[in-house]
C-alpha cells in the first residue's frame, strides 16, 4: 500500500528566506522589498464571478514571494527559482515570450511603467510553493506579488480594490483570458480564519468566521494537467452571455441575477447549452447562500452535501470536471469521516477540495492514494490548507 502524501508546506518565513538568499546569490546584495501573495481556494461559488453571482473564496497558506530592488541599468533582470531561469526585460521590448511566467512578469512591468510613467530598471527574484496550473490561483498570486513589489519599490500608491482591478487587467492581457475578480479579491482582501462572501453584482464583501472543530479542509492535487485552454474557458463565458442575450430579448432583463427558473425552461427548448450553463449559475448562487447558513450552524453533513451538489453541477451542467476527480469524489462517498468534496478552480483537472474529519486524515490519504494509483496510475498530493489572510 502506498504511503499517503499529506503535505503541510513550510511557513511563509522559510520561503521569504529562500527567495532573499537567492536574490543575494544572483545580485550580490539584499533586496529592498519582499512581498508575499497567497494562493486561494473557493469553498463554493464556481464560475460565478463573471456572471454577477455569489462566491465564497479564501486565501490559503501557499505563497508566491517576490524580492525586488532598483537597478542602475535601464532594464529589469528577473530570475525564477521554480524554473531556474533568468530573463532580461528591456524597456519598450516587443518580444513575444512563450513561457507564461515571463509573459506575466513582463506584463506587470510594462503596464505599470506605462500607466504611472516609471523610468529605470530593477532586479527581481520570484519563488513559490503553489502548485502550478491546478486551480489554486498560482498565476494570480504571481501577478499580485510582483505588482505589489513593483508598486512599493517605485512608490505607486494603490488601494486594495484598485490593486485587484489592475492585476486582473495584467493577467487577462498576458494570458488572453477573461477571468472575473474572484481570485484577486480573495488573495488581496482575505482575513485570517474567515471566509469571504462576495456578491459580484455590486462587489460587496462580507466575512464569515471559520469554526468547524474536528475537521480539516484538504486539497487533493490530482496531478492531472489542467488543460484549461483559452477556447474552453472563453466558450463558457460566451455561452453564459449568449443565454443572457436570448433571455433579455424575450423577457427584457438586464442582468444574470434577473433570471429565474421559468425563463430557463423557455431557454431549454431551443438552446440546451446556454440553458445548462445558466442552470448551474442559478443553482450555485443558491448553494452559496445555503453554505453560509450551514457554516454558521457548524453542520458538517450539510456542508458536505452542498459541496457534492456543486461538484455534480460542475460535472453535468457546466461540464468542467474530469474523470480522475469524478472518481476521487465517487470513492470518497463510502469513506467514513469524509463529509464532501468537489472540483475547484477553472476545471478540466487539477485540484479538488474536501472536508474531512481530523482523526481519519491519514487513513483517508492511504485510501485515496491506493485507489487512484490502482485505477489511473496517479499518485496525488493531499495538502492540508489553513487560512492566514491576504497579501503581506
Amino acid at each position: 500500500m502506498p504511503s499517503p502524501k499529506i503535505i503541510q508546506f513550510p511557513l511563509s518565513e522559510l520561503l521569504v528566506n529562500e527567495v532573499t538568499e537567492e536574490f543575494n546569490l544572483q545580485y550580490g546584495n539584499k533586496p529592498e522589498i519582499v512581498t508575499l501573495a497567497p494562493g486561494r481556494i473557493n469553498i463554493i461559488g464556481e464560475h460565478t464571478d463573471y456572471n454577477e453571482g455569489l462566491a465564497m473564496p479564501v486565501a490559503i497558506d501557499l505563497w508566491i514571494c517576490t524580492a525586488i530592488s532598483k537597478y542602475s541599468k535601464d532594464y529589469f533582470s528577473v530570475f525564477s527559482i521554480n524554473y531556474r531561469q533568468s530573463v532580461k526585460l528591456l524597456p519598450n521590448a516587443t518580444n513575444v515570450f512563450s513561457e507564461p511566467w515571463i509573459k506575466l512578469v513582463s506584463s506587470v512591468i510594462n503596464i505599470l511603467k506605462s500607466e504611472y510613467g516609471i523610468l529605470g530598471g530593477g532586479k527581481i527574484v520570484i519563488g513559490g510553493n503553489i502548485p502550478i496550473g491546478c486551480g489554486l490561483s498560482s498565476s494570480t498570486a504571481f501577478v499580485i506579488s510582483v505588482t505589489i513589489a513593483f508598486c512599493n519599490l517605485f512608490k505607486i500608491r494603490l488601494r486594495k480594490r484598485e490593486l485587484a482591478i489592475i492585476c486582473k487587467k495584467i493577467e487577462n492581457l498576458a494570458l488572453g483570458l477573461a477571468h472575473g475578480l474572484l481570485d484577486q479579491y480573495a488573495i488581496i482582501l482575505s482575513k485570517k480564519d474567515q471566509f469571504m462572501i462576495i456578491d459580484f453584482q455590486d462587489d460587496s464583501i462580507k466575512y464569515l468566521p471559520l469554526s468547524l472543530n474536528g475537521c480539516l479542509w484538504i486539497v487533493i492535487n490530482s496531478r492531472i494537467n489542467r488543460e484549461l485552454s483559452k477556447s474552453a474557458y472563453i466558450n463558457r463565458v460566451k455561452e453564459c452571455r449568449k443565454g443572457l442575450e436570448i433571455l433579455n430579448s424575450w423577457f427584457n432583463i438586464n442582468s444574470f441575477r434577473d433570471i429565474d427558473n421559468n425563463m430557463l425552461l423557455e431557454l431549454e427548448k431551443g438552446y440546451n447549452i446556454p440553458y445548462k450553463r445558466l442552470l448551474h449559475l442559478l443553482g450555485e448562487n443558491i448553494r452559496v447562500k445555503k453554505m453560509k447558513v450551514q457554516l454558521e450552524k457548524g453542520n458538517k453533513k450539510q456542508i458536505g452535501k452542498i459541496l457534492q451538489e456543486s461538484h455534480e453541477s460542475l460535472k453535468t451542467l457546466y461540464e468542467v470536471s474530469c474523470m480522475e476527480i469524478d472518481y476521487i469524489v465517487k470513492i470518497s462517498e463510502s469513506f467514513d469521516g469524509w463529509y464532501g468534496g468537489r472540483i475547484i478552480g477553472g476545471g478540466f483537472g487539477g485540484c479538488s477540495l474536501h472536508l474531512i474529519a481530523e482523526n481519519v486524515i491519514e487513513k483517508y490519504g492511504e485510501y485515496i492514494s491506493k485507489n487512484l494509483g490502482k485505477k489511473y496510475g496517479v499518485e496525488p498530493d493531499l495538502i492540508q490548507v489553513l487560512f492566514p489572510g491576504g497579501v503581506s
